[in-house]
């Protein structure tokens, strides 16, 4: 029997020979969720136990008669609660979606279900996935299992606690400024986001259409490559969805030979002017390990306009959210949350102009930003966030003796640029503070090399293997 913290690589594989069946994984997925969910709150609706096992034994049945559909073929997974699967509860973590049930999929759904993935629950999240703490007025917080005083990120703050403890191998995320990178780097474990367009955002609820990013969280940068290759490609209900890289296996270029080694630049400014010293220490440790695999190649990065990152993308964010709820605003106020509330009136107070100016912006960043991968270096690589995962009464956090910020600013600050730009970031554990809390490291490219990015997220992460002992959430240990 598998570890509850098994990636999909070595499970699919026992699954594929028969030494494993699909209802084992199901049985460990709902055992995980009753013992630890109720003090985590990872799950908003977990799906009926009697359907759940009905379909792990056709997957058995299927695999047996040598119908494999590939790596994700009996995998239990489960889905922020922001995407539409048929018959399911979707409450975007509100009140005013309480009791909402789709009609039809989200084709990435649709996708996950072809490849014979098994829908086990929707994961918990910020109200209409306003929001960076994983903090729920109506369904519950999500509590971080590494110290469940402290907040596991958000907005898919759910989805990395269930993965983190093995109450789902994996979940489907939505990232508009670190919701995906956030609580993975918080809770220890891998979130992707990959390029603006690469993924169908079609019957997945929205909050800002020009930011919002669908992709995943996982155990393994192996994982989160055989999950992107299963949900990668273009909805012709989707304006925004492009049919770029359909049919690309990931999983084999990962583990692939490379013909050379990467160039990787790390830009000193900006996303290391403000950094908790245990942050800082744990990255430059990360990097002295996989240097010897990866060249790391540190210069002047010249990064412009960063003073503007955090407001341009502010603008964009607010305003379009206040666009997306104007209906709701009128006529169910009283029914969001404060903090969701008045983010939303305060993006019905930007100008237009503002609005106009900050898309241009994040256009002439995102060209710079190109300009850089395609000239200088092949990627980049930054802390995902700045400080490790904050206690929940704590609205301001000290990153270091002299400076103290917001703590949404502080968790938002490396991530944020990433959506206004589009590019594809993964974010890996790198290893734990000296209080035992999870920090990651963000590596990025230019749009549509997730090929690239996942495999030098894969070779660091193999190094880290070698060199560390992955360690496990406390709520998980005996």
């Amino acid at each position: 029997m598998p570890s509850s913290l098994s990636s999909i690589k070595c499970v699919s594989n026992e699954i594929r020979n028969g030494d494993l069946s699909p209802v084992d994984l199901v049985r460990i997925c709902l055992d995980g969720i009753k013992k630890m969910n109720p003090a985590l709150s990872a799950f908003i609706t977990v799906s009926e136990e009697q359907t759940l096992y009905k379909q792990a034994l056709m997957c058995e049945e299927e695999i047996k008669q040598g119908d494999y559909r590939g790596s994700l073929h009996g995998i239990p997974f489960s889905i922020k609660d922001v995407f539409y699967a048929k018959g399911v509860r979707c409450t975007a973590g509100s009140k005013i979606l309480a009791n909402y049930i789709p009609k039809e999929n989200a084709p990435v759904i649709t996708k996950l279900k072809k490849a014979g993935a098994i829908l086990i629950g929707t994961n918990n999240l910020n109200e209409f996935a306003s929001g960076i703490t994983g903090i729920n007025p109506f369904y519950g917080s999500s509590n971080n299992p590494w110290d469940k005083s402290r907040i596991s990120g958000g907005s898919s703050g759910g989805s990395a606690v269930a993965v983190a403890t093995g109450m789902s191998f994996f979940s489907l995320g939505t990232d508009t400024g670190g919701s995906i990178r956030v609580p993975a780097s918080l809770c220890g474990v891998v979130g992707l986001k990959p390029t603006y367009g690469l993924i169908s955002k079609h019957n997945v609820i929205p909050l800002s259409p020009s930011l919002d990013h669908v992709g995943c969280i996982t155990r393994s940068v192996w994982d989160a490559a055989a999950v992107l290759e299963c949900i990668v490609g273009r909805n012709v209900l989707d304006s925004a969805s492009e049919a770029k890289k359909k049919g690309v296996s990931y999983t084999k270029i990962i583990e692939g030979k490379r013909d050379k080694k990467n160039v990787i630049g790390i830009p000193l400014k900006y996303f290391f002017d403000v950094l908790s010293p245990e942050v800082e220490r744990l990255f430059y440790n990360f990097i002295e390990s996989v240097s010897e695999y990866t060249i790391i190649y540190q210069e002047k990065i010249n990064l412009c306009n960063t003073s503007k990152y955090f407001k341009s993308w502010r603008d964009i964010r607010l305003a379009e959210a206040a666009e997306v709820h104007l209906r709701w605003l009128k006529t169910r106020f009283e029914d969001y949350g404060t903090e969701v509330r008045n983010l939303l009136l305060e993006g019905t107070k930007i100008p237009a102009v503002d609005y106009i100016k900050s898309r241009g912006l994040a256009k002439e960043i995102r060209g710079e930003f190109m300009s850089i991968l395609h000239n200088k270096v092949d990627a980049l690589i930054v802390p995902t966030t700045i400080i490790p995962a904050p206690k929940f009464e704590e609205e301001t956090v000290n990153v270091d003796d002299s400076i103290t910020l917001k703590t949404r600013e502080a968790l938002l600050r490396n991530t944020i640029i990433f959506n206004s730009t589009g590019l594809p970031t993964i974010s890996i554990p790198i290893g734990l503070t000296n209080d035992g809390l999870p920090v990651g490291a963000q590596i990025i490219g230019a749009a549509y090399d997730e090929d690239l990015v996942l495999s030098i997220a894969y070779d660091c992460e193999q190094q880290l293997n070698n060199t560390t002992k992955r360690s496990v959430p406390p709520i998980c240990r005996g």
